[in-house]
Formats: structure tokens, C-alpha cells, sequence
């Protein structure tokens, strides 16, 4: 049985809302250095953070690089 793809794309849609609200009641008490390198490790692409803390994707990019850093000293 193949399923349409206007339902697979609807079934998409709703599901990136539901990950993008638990992200953000996850990290929203947090700032962008807290909370991007969660949201990362949790599997999130920095775009998809980018959505959760109004940013840029180049900025959350940056922020996880500085907390990689930041672990291996």
C-alpha cells in the first residue's frame, strides 16, 4: 500500500512542529551556547536550531563550534 504524498507531506509538516515545540520548551531558558550544543547532540541540524532560537544557521554552526572547543580542553 503506497501512501499519498500530499498525506506524507502533511504527517511531515506536523511532525517538524512537534520537535521544533519540545526543543524549545527544552532549551528555553537557555542561550544560543547552552542550548545549540543539546539541541545538536539530540540529532537537530543547525537550521532546524536556527528555527527554535531565531537565528541564523551560520550562527548556531559557529556557537557548536565553540563548544566543541570548549569540551576538548
Amino acid at each position: 500500500m503506497e501512501l499519498d504524498p500530499q498525506v506524507l507531506e502533511s504527517i511531515d509538516r506536523k511532525l517538524s512542529v512537534l520537535v521544533a515545540l519540545e526543543a524549545y520548551r527544552l532549551v528555553r531558558d537557555m542561550t544560543i551556547t547552552e542550548g545549540a550544543p543539546i539541541l545538536r547532540r539530540l540529532g537537530m541540524t543547525p537550521s532546524e536550531i536556527a528555527d527554535v532560537f531565531e537565528t541564523s544557521a551560520a550562527t548556531v554552526s559557529v556557537q557548536i563550534s565553540k563548544a566543541k572547543k570548549r569540551r576538548s580542553k
